[in-house]
């Protein structure tokens, strides 16, 4: 250790303007970007606190002196060289191999961290951009166990920084998401807070990266058997290499600073350090080397009306003035002055920051779609070693609000042969079952990761354990048996795709649960690490992996196309990546759905967490994914907004019904519905549906014609069918309407009947039978038919009309009876008696016995000498056994044909009330007779329509029955 001699005294500090003055033009001859103004200068406060500092001031020698008055000396190793500094001088190393023995660097005295439960290092570097990683900027602590320590570019080409007690698997990691900008002086500085457990890098004064749960404290990395505190320009591990560019301005506080004095301290005069307001969801993402701010907005804020509050280096200023009223619902700009009169412009954004879509810390989901529901199962994140045992389900109607359904397999308790390490499951459904698959191992022991299968009926779960066993156990295969898929294609083949280090992709059996190991295929493309996915568009498939270390900022996504799902594959590049301008980072391990009715893709995938996240704790987001006309994928562009909600519609599933019948239709829509349909060609020319509400997923169709419909329901941008068959309907008839009264023969007869069919569009016709030999067409219009005949033949005739549709179905209906007369055909007498029958005698249908009867009818000219239009006569009945007796009062009419004769008319019983009848009567004797006289009659009361008497008109009549010729 050098010795703590008097250090030479340093000549006066100029005022900062002067300077700057005399140096500006050697700065410019050796950067490239903005001069840095030092934070040291004269007149300005520094933060308290400062336990070290070195100016590299000096010129030669082994002893570097720190001037902040601790007398923590350093010592010079090697042979130093020195350069010209952001004020005075500065350090120079040439770097090297870590089997250098020239390479120069400063040994920091032991001691400085001890007691400390915080820490700031900050200094300028001017690093030269070499290509060679791990070199260490300075490293704290007394070995490669425990340290802190800063690199310009690791094995993840990025500034970085870590703290650690327990080696660099322990490591609370700080990413620059960049390397360090080369060949200028740049501002780095590290804060350790051990109440807060927080950790933060600064670049320029402006937030790069920070780390939370930190479980180190300074204090941690005193080791009083050591001779040092640290290094500059070296690392702690042997292996690496040397630092290769300069230092200046070196310091060391006893506590984490503020934002506000790190920005003070880098000089970065007209920076804006951070952005607060009321309404933020997270910090704002400062980008110091775009002068760009982005304001992560909660959801619902109203962006046309914010007031952001900007962190300055003391005596700067902002223009609009800091806390003033904006709109930023599109970018504005600020201008920022620095005491010195150095200005900034910086653009200002707003965001509603929608992710991450699931609350907390999730990663690997696997997204899927069954029916209008989305389905999404992740990892359980924010667990050392990744050693979660839980699997949860969500759900959601949008693709935004997310149910979580709470835990569905849990390993230890549901799973015999894995308690820890529950990564990467997905899912798919068959036949009404869900087969999960998932990733396991134990704790302890054997700790090989295995991949498993559990079952349910519901994809909400529980989920049960399939085997009892690992479906593809640790060491099958090489790599880690991880991050499976299932992808079940169009004809219903499922195939199984995982695999850490190595990609494995098999048909599965049909019983979604084994596979012969004879098939499996091995797929890794350049770049493969982890994470398959599998799905198919337009008939191309498209296999998708990730690439890099979960760990790394620089996890991103890749895909390959092929023509099967097996392959063979072409490599087609990267398609998601981070984006640092927004704090972005590790975006992978994803899954692509598509929204069902519709060709828009989505792709859900985890990243860091913002802020602050790393590999171990991370975060679900969704965005979109879109194909250019070849069907290869665009870059998907990473955001914080996430996406717009969506909307499914689900048409339901095949209906059928009658025509003109309202017929069910059960969809489903996640948003605003409508419903359209189009008939097929089985549809009648003209045929037209309507809905009872087409603005309502769950709805009933009537058509009016048979045939196919198919039916569309939209929600947004999804659309989905359903077919509707409609079968024809039978027309209906009405009363058929006939002459109230007798016609005489020879005269037209017009028959009408009101006609109806559900189905409005088809075509109807009738025809009637008049019941005496002919048949004839009616027209229908207006939705009657009417047709017209001359009886030619005296009678009482019945007409049945038949109505039929253009489809074959028919309706019958029976007219009232025409009654047909003719004046010149005779008149009728007759006088006896019948046997009356069981059930004649309605009032006491047992009663039987005879019944007399008398009759005469006929028809008598007028004074005129013209034949009256009713006929006269008498007619009486009586049932004794039911005292019974019946006496006519008037005629109504009189058909004689033949040897039948009907007439019909009112009368009285015993004397009173208001009865019709009817006679029905056949003279036995003449020509059309059989030599049987036969009478019936009916009688019913007028007023209420009750049936009081009627026999059969086949009942034999005593006495006689005589039709006379007129």
């Amino acid at each position: 250790m050098p010795s703590r001699t008097t250090p030479p005294r340093r000549l006066p500090r100029l005022p900062r303007l002067s300077r700057l003055a005399l140096a500006a033009a050697a700065v410019l001859s050796l950067v490239a970007g903005p001069l840095v103004t030092p934070a040291h200068a004269a007149g300005e406060t520094e933060p308290s606190g400062l336990l070290l500092r070195y100016t590299f001031d000096e010129t030669g020698g082994t002893v570097i002196h720190d001037a902040s008055g601790h007398g923590n000396d350093g010592g010079y190793e090697r042979t130093p060289a020195f350069g010209r500094g952001v004020e005075g001088g500065s350090f120079a190393m040439s770097g090297g191999p870590s089997s250098s023995t020239t390479a120069p660097y400063v040994k920091i005295p032991n001691g400085v961290l001890k007691g400390l439960g915080g820490v700031t290092v900050a200094t300028y570097v001017k690093w030269n951009a070499s290509t060679t990683v791990n070199q260490w900027l300075y490293g704290l602590g007394p070995d490669s166990t425990k340290y802190l320590f800063t690199s310009p570019y690791n094995g993840g080409k990025t500034l970085y920084s870590a703290i650690t007690a327990g080696g660099w698997q322990a490591e609370s990691k700080l990413s620059g998401g960049a390397a360090l900008p080369g060949g200028a002086w740049k501002h780095v500085a590290v804060t350790v807070d051990g109440d807060s457990r927080t950790a933060v890098m600064y670049l320029d004064g402006i937030e790069a990266a920070r780390a939370t749960d930190v479980p180190v404290t300074p204090s941690d990395l005193y080791d009083a058997t050591k001779d040092h505190t640290g290094y500059i320009g070296k690392s702690l591990y042997a292996a690496d290499p040397y630092f290769a560019g300069e230092v200046d301005d070196f310091r060391i506080y006893d506590h984490a600073l503020s934002a506000t004095e790190v920005l003070r301290v880098s000089g970065n005069t007209a920076a804006v350090g951070a952005a607060t307001l009321p309404e933020l969801k997270v910090p704002a993402i400062v980008d110091g080397t775009n002068g760009r701010i982005v304001l992560p907005v909660k959801e619902g804020t109203d962006l046309s009306r914010l007031a952001p509050a900007f962190t300055l280096v003391p005596g700067a200023s902002i223009s609009p003035a800091s806390g003033t009223v904006r709109d930023l619902s599109e970018p504005v700009t600020y201008t920022v002055t620095g005491s010195d009169g150095a200005r900034r412009t910086w653009t200002v954004e707003a965001r509603v920051m929608r992710s991450p879509v699931l609350p907390g810390l999730y990663a690997d989901p696997n997204i899927a779609v069954f029916g209008d529901t989305f389905w999404m199962y992740p990892t359980t994140d924010g667990f050392a070693g990744w050693s979660g045992t839980q699997f949860h389900a969500f759900s959601s109607k949008d693709l935004v609000h997310w149910t979580d359904h709470g835990v569905v397999l849990d390993l230890g308790p549901d799973v015999t042969w894995a308690d820890n390490s529950a990564w990467a499951p997905t899912i798919a459904e068959r036949n009404g079952t869900y087969y999960f698959y998932f990733s396991g191992g134990m704790a302890t022991g054997d700790t090989g990761k295995h991949l498993g299968v559990a079952m349910s009926d519901s994809p909400a779960g529980p989920f049960k354990d399939a085997l009892g066993k690992p479906l593809v156990a640790a060491g099958t295969y090489s790599g880690q048996m991880i991050d499976s898929d299932v992808f079940v294609d169009d004809d219903g083949q499922a195939y199984l795709y995982w695999g850490n280090g190595n990609s494995y992709q098999v048909p599965l059996n049909d019983d979604m649960v084994s596979f012969d190991p004879a098939k499996v295929k091995t797929y890794k493309p350049s770049g493969y690490n982890e994470g398959s996915f599998v799905f198919k568009r337009g008939g191309i498939y498209y296999f998708m992996w990730s690439e890099n270390d979960t760990r790394d900022e620089n996890y991103q996504v890749a895909y390959a196309t092929g023509a099967s799902p097996l392959g063979p594959w072409i490599k087609r590049g990267v398609i998601l990546q981070k984006d640092l301008s927004l704090g972005i980072r590790g975006t992978g391990h994803h899954s692509v759905v598509r929204v069902p009715g519709t060709d828009d893709w989505y792709i859900a995938y985890h990243r860091f967490a913002v802020p602050g996240g790393d590999g171990t704790h991370r975060e679900t987001t969704i965005d979109r994914m879109e194909f250019d006309e070849n069907g290869l994928i665009k870059k998907v562009v990473p955001t914080l907004e996430s996406v717009a909600p969506v909307s499914v519609a689900n048409a339901g599933p095949d209906a059928e019904g009658r025509e003109g019948s309202p017929i069910r239709l059960a969809g489903s829509a996640t948003g605003a519905a409508k419903w359209s349909y189009a008939p097929g060609e089985d549809a009648g020319s003209g045929a037209t549906c309507s809905f009872s509400d087409p603005t309502a997923a769950e709805t009933a169709l009537t058509c009016d014609d048979d045939g196919t419909y198919t039916v569309t329901l939209t929600s947004g941008r999804s659309r989905d069918t359903a077919k509707v068959t409609v079968a024809n309907a039978a027309p209906k008839t009405g009363d058929v309407v006939t002459p109230t009264g007798p016609v005489e023969a020879g005269t037209r007869v017009t028959l009408s009947v009101p006609v109806t069919d559900r189905g409005a569009n088809d075509v109807l016709t009738c025809a009637v039978d008049w019941k005496d030999g002919t048949t004839s067409s009616g027209a229908v219009d207006g939705g009657t038919c009417t047709a017209r005949r001359t009886y030619a033949k005296p009678g009482v005739y019945e007409p049945v009309v038949t109505v039929a549709d253009d489809d074959g179905a028919t309706a019958t209906a029976t007219g009232r009876p025409v009654v047909v007369y003719d004046r010149d055909a005779g008149f009728v007498t007759g006088g006896g008696w019948i046997d009356s029958p069981a059930g004649a005698y309605r009032a006491n249908p047992a009663l039987t016995g005879q019944a007399t009867f008398g009759f005469a009818a006929r028809y008598v000219k007028n004074a005129s000498g013209k034949d009256h239009a009713v006929p006269i006569g008498d007619t009486t009945f009586s049932f004794q056994a039911g005292r019974l007796s019946f006496r006519s009062t008037a005629y109504d009419w009189l058909v004689v044909a033949g040897g039948e004769v009907r007439y019909r008319g009112i009368g009285t019983i015993g004397g009173a009330g208001r009865y019709g009848f009817e006679v029905v009567a056949r003279d036995g004797n003449t020509g059309d007779g059989d030599g049987v006289d036969r009478f019936a009659v009916r009688i019913w009361d007028e007023r209420t329509g009750d049936l009081i008497y009627q026999n059969g008109a086949g009942d034999v009549a005593h006495g006689s029955v005589v039709v006379h010729a007129k």
